[in-house]
């Protein structure tokens, strides 16, 4: 049985990750293969990696922390949309992914939100899809390819059937895909409740952040890895002040938004004024080695934002240069490989990846997708 790893992948300003367990279980957090600067072929890769059946392609989950389009560009590229059952030859070739269980935020589904991107549009009539399915069939929606997960509190009347497929922040699940996982279980932090969906505003706010934790052999939470979407500074505050430790605790930590200011603070970064209890979070609950991840394009000193340089040097300050990786700069700027890590009793190990996918040019990947338009 090989170890349960998370690869993190090199797509610009965007996020794209792969938890994969000891027992082959998959789960994709966001998808972004059209960055403007993408140099690697991740199509290939998540293929590669998920389960086939067929010489069909399952990941066993998708994630989807937040509509933005640098979470979403290719969504239909790389996966199948639709009913599992009317798969066609067409997708085959195209390698599209069949995606057993969709995870998802109910603030898709907000009345305000009204300006989705053309991906996020694809995902929400999917999502749409398989919620139909379920309050028709149990039967049916329990079959791959029509599972649905949803994470977080919504006031729409429409989700009333759907309790049973719901995730309240706050709570701990190891189920996925219809299989309890024994090795791997996930802290759902956010996103956290608010009167109506009408108090969501800002679609950065309602992102999924949870703790992913990994047993290995006999060693509980052997290591520990948060994923916060976008999710800005008042929600990580929100959410510190209501967990507890122990859900806090991390080995790997995916900075939010692309190594961005705003998970420091609220205030212009140009104050250089970061929240001190996001520096206490930081720094108190990292774990011995504790490694940042920033998924985004090569960081320089300069206007262009996200990333933010100075969110890099306070990264840098807490965990140390070497315990700091841009997916854009690793190994190096012209030709960015996945970062790669093996879950041990130690902790996570930083591994190179045996088997590199075929890199392609950005022209090539662009010539599929549709073109991205702003960073979210």
């Amino acid at each position: 049985m090989a170890d349960s790893s998370i690869t993190y992948f090199p797509v610009g300003n965007g996020d794209t990750s792969l938890i994969k367990l000891a027992d082959g279980t998959t789960m994709v957090v966001d998808i972004d293969v059209c960055a403007d600067d993408m140099k690697y072929d991740v199509q290939n890769h998540l293929v590669r990696e998920c389960r086939a059946e067929g010489g069909i392609s399952h990941a066993d989950s998708f994630l989807l922390t937040h509509p933005d389009q640098d979470h979403l560009r290719g969504f239909d590229t790389v996966f199948y949309a639709g009913d599992p059952a009317k798969y066609s030859d067409s997708d085959k070739k195209k390698k599209r992914i069949i995606i057993d269980e969709l995870w998802f935020s109910p603030r898709i589904f907000c009345p305000h939100e009204k300006d989705l991107c053309d991906m996020a549009k694809v995902a929400k009539k999917e999502a749409d899809r398989r919620m139909d399915v379920y309050k028709k069939d149990k039967t049916e929606a329990n079959k791959p390819g029509n599972r649905i997960r949803i994470i977080g509190y919504t006031d729409n009347p429409d989700f009333v059937k759907l309790k049973d497929r719901f995730v309240i922040p706050g709570n701990r699940i190891s189920e996925i895909n219809g299989a309890i996982r024994q090795n791997f279980s996930m802290f759902i932090h956010a996103p956290t409740k608010k009167d109506t969906d009408s108090k969501w505003s800002e679609r950065n706010d309602t992102s999924i952040v949870f703790q992913a934790a990994f047993r290995v052999g006999d060693v509980e939470r052997a290591a520990l890895a948060m994923f916060g979407g976008d999710a800005g500074c008042a929600i990580f505050e929100d959410i510190i002040g209501k967990s507890k430790g122990p859900d806090l605790e991390f080995d790997l930590f995916l900075g939010p938004h692309h190594c961005s200011w705003t998970f420091f603070s609220e205030r212009p970064s140009e104050e250089n004024d970061p929240s001190n209890t996001i520096l206490d979070f930081l720094k108190s609950r990292k774990r011995k080695g504790a490694i940042a991840i920033a998924s985004s394009k090569p960081i320089k000193d300069d206007d262009d934002n996200p990333p933010h340089y100075i969110a890099k040097q306070k990264y840098e300050e807490i965990f140390g240069a070497k315990n700091f990786i841009c997916t854009g700069e690793h190994p190096s700027e012209t030709e960015p490989e996945p970062v790669y890590f093996t879950m041990t009793k130690n902790g996570p190990v930083k591994d190179d990846y045996a088997s590199k996918s075929q890199v392609v040019s950005s022209a090539a990947i662009a010539a599929t997708v549709s073109s991205p338009k702003t960073y979210g």
